[in-house]
């Protein structure tokens, strides 16, 4: 069977022709430098979707298997689960999954968009790739860390997360600078929920890079008054690559 997201139509363009021209209008800056692993948000396309473009293009073209570390936003679930079920649906066609060892859960990936929300990007960039599939909730980071040790190797590492949520724009640039100098300086003490809603697969990716003495590059930070012009109350987005 198939999935289908119910971000199609609420996060993204639920045809081809409305998506494809959507994405077709992202650009992405040249750059000699290549990642299999991006921190990236999960919002709408029209929020952050050019941000999350940006990143995609630091990964290998010929990457052919993706792994996505997403937060359960909408599910109260402990650990980490997985999907089994034969592929994603995208209006640009289907992609294919590959479980990982981890719990099954099949339903929770019609509802999170965290995940699902960052399948038209690979589609679009990588239109022969797989996606194994993981959403976590209530989880030990070092737990998340094993899972990106594991997989790194074959797959490129997709980290999904929004940063500050509903605060003032002026508050949500002082605690999403916070937040990347953070992630910069690889710090994971204090890092919680209140900077990120995917605080754990951030943690995770940086203890990844701590126990291989690799570093985070930043891509851009920007927040969702950018788009609806609200200043009142924003969400924040960034993104990084390991290198």
């Amino acid at each position: 069977m198939k999935i289908i997201p119910a971000a199609q139509g609420i996060f993204y363009p639920e045809t081809k022709e409305l998506l494809l021209s959507s994405l077709n209008q992202y650009k992405a800056e040249i750059c000699n430098r290549e990642t299999n692993l991006i921190i990236v948000p999960h919002a709408g396309l029209e929020y952050s979707g050019q941000l999350a473009f940006q990143a995609y293009n630091l990964i290998e073209k010929d990457t052919k298997d993706f792994v996505i570390i997403a937060p359960a936003i909408y599910s109260r679930i402990y650990g980490c689960v997985t999907c089994n079920e034969e592929a994603f649906e995208t209006p640009l066609g289907d992609i294919k999954i590959k479980p990982a060892e981890l719990e099954i859960n099949n339903s929770i990936f019609e509802c999170e968009s965290s995940l699902t929300v960052q399948l038209p990007i690979i589609k679009y960039i990588f239109p022969e790739a797989a996606v194994t599939p993981v959403i976590y909730g209530c989880e030990d980071y070092k737990n998340i860390a094993k899972i990106i040790q594991k997989y790194i190797k074959h797959s490129a590492v997709v980290i999904a997360t929004n940063l500050s949520r509903f605060v003032p724009e002026r508050e949500a640039v002082k605690l999403d600078g916070q937040t990347a100098r953070m992630i910069e300086r690889k710090q994971t003490q204090d890092f919680d929920n209140e900077l990120a809603d995917g605080a754990a697969g951030i943690c995770a990716a940086i203890e990844y890079a701590k126990e291989n003495n690799m570093d985070f590059i930043q891509i851009g930070l920007t927040n969702s008054s950018k788009i609806n012009e609200d200043t009142s109350s924003v969400v924040g987005y960034g993104a990084w690559a390991l290198i």
